[in-house]
């Protein structure tokens, strides 16, 4: 078991880079907790993308296991369509029987003027639909390739243990599920806003463990995002740059 431990931490092993981008996010929500700065957003994205980049791009990583590749496209989409279809169906019946507050709403701590100064910044640099709509699938690429790095990460660790566990797909996709949640935790997101994020987690989880296809999952997350009106993880962070230059108005 010691030489396990040891294995994991080379660049060609994925405990290193699991560790590393968990470092990172730990010191990402220590940094917020103190300034915002408008380019927190570029930061996070970057972060989010260039370690599993790297580690795949240095055999650290499985693409396979990540759902990237070597999957049949007939199988998954017949596995992952029903479910697809019914996920979004009842997203859809949600949306339009409850009213969902926008995620600029639920930030009840800012003061009345930097409100007004953010809702005057919005209306003078508000993007179209489409360039809004573009922004969701990306936001949710960026998030949903974090979650399949997580999942095929931990998926390989088991994998290498000298007796794996019977089902190690299953067990790691969900401590994945537990990482993302703790790590959602550590931004502090409003109360709604992480419900939205645990039911996309959720119905992804369940999507890539039939189908273990990445591709899909980014399919139901950008549709789930567009049809609660959330940018789920990445928003907290996108909204920085607004809180900062509205910060910039009032002064």
């Amino acid at each position: 078991m010691s030489q396990w431990w040891i294995d994991q931490f080379s660049i060609h092993a994925p405990g290193l880079w699991l560790l590393l981008s968990l470092t990172i996010t730990l010191a990402f929500s220590v940094w917020f907790e103190q300034t915002r700065p408008a380019w927190a957003q570029r930061a996070w994205v970057a972060h989010r993308l260039l370690i599993p980049y790297l580690g795949l791009l240095l055999g650290g990583l499985s693409p396979r296991l990540m759902g990237l590749t070597n999957f049949d496209w007939s199988v998954s989409l017949s596995l992952g369509a029903g479910l697809i279809f019914v996920v979004v169906a009842l997203l859809i019946a949600v949306r339009a029987t409850v009213e969902l507050p926008s995620p600029h709403q639920s930030r009840t701590q800012e003061s009345a003027p930097l409100r007004r100064a953010g809702a005057e910044h919005a209306r003078r640099f508000r993007p179209s639909t489409w360039q809004t709509v573009l922004l969701v699938i990306a936001a949710s690429g960026v998030e949903q390739f974090h979650w399949a790095f997580l999942r095929g990460g931990i998926w390989e660790m088991i994998l290498a243990l000298p007796e794996p566990p019977a089902l190690p797909a299953y067990w790691a996709i969900w401590l994945a599920a537990a990482l993302v949640v703790l790590e959602s935790a550590l931004l502090r997101p409003a109360l709604l806003q992480w419900l939205l994020l645990l039911t996309i987690l959720v119905t992804t989880s369940i999507l890539f463990f039939y189908t273990h296809n990445f591709w899909l999952c980014w399919a139901l997350h950008s549709a789930a995002a567009l049809i609660l009106g959330s940018y789920s993880q990445v928003q907290p962070l996108a909204s920085t740059s607004t809180s900062a230059s509205a910060s910039d108005l009032r002064r």
